[in-house]
């Protein structure tokens, strides 16, 4: 009589399944200290990216939405120091008060929009029809001062630091608003 050898790596039909590894200590520590290492990294990646960004939200730097303002506050209505920008809306003094120059658009009201500037700056020449300004970083702008420009209840004169609210219209920077900075 012969017995026949089962080969104990293969399964026989109508046998129980063999029961699956089990992970042991090492390998669930193994796994916790690799999704470790993984949130730790992704949370390094969104602080890098996030970390000192002027435009992060709800930071100082927060362009809509309440605070902002020019230093000491005030200013022109719908100008420099306005939290109301056009129809309402938030303005650019709603950006931070540190701000030296910029552009940006507003609706008119009319369907149609208007690029606007504004600059803060040291007055470098003024004139009846005209100022120049030369911010802190260099830039210097000319604008057209007409009839229409409004200005602070003090004039401004060479020297003294201002900031520039116009508009552009064919090529050419005109003055709305001209508001020193004390």
């Amino acid at each position: 009589m012969t017995t026949d050898q089962i080969d104990t790596t293969h399964q026989v039909w109508g046998a129980p399944e063999p029961s699956p590894p089990r992970w042991g200590w090492r390998e669930t520590a193994a796994a916790v200290a690799v999704a470790a290492v993984i949130a730790a990294l992704g949370g390094a990646a969104v602080y890098a990216a996030t970390a000192g960004n002027s435009h992060s939200f709800g930071g100082p730097h927060q362009a809509f939405g309440p605070g902002g303002g020019m230093p000491g506050g005030g200013g022109i209505p719908d100008g420099p120091g306005s939290q109301r920008g056009a129809i309402g809306g938030p303005g650019p003094a709603a950006v931070d008060g540190t701000s030296l120059h910029g552009e940006f658009v507003e609706p008119d009201g009319a369907g149609r929009y208007t690029t606007v500037l504004m600059q803060t700056g040291t007055v470098s020449a003024i004139s009846p029809t005209s100022i120049t300004v030369r911010s802190e970083d260099g830039y210097t702008q000319t604008y057209v001062i007409t009839t229409q420009t409004r200005q602070g209840r003090s004039p401004v004169h060479t020297g003294d630091t201002a900031t520039i609210r116009a508009v552009v219209g064919d090529g050419t920077s005109t003055a709305t608003a001209i508001s020193p900075q004390r």
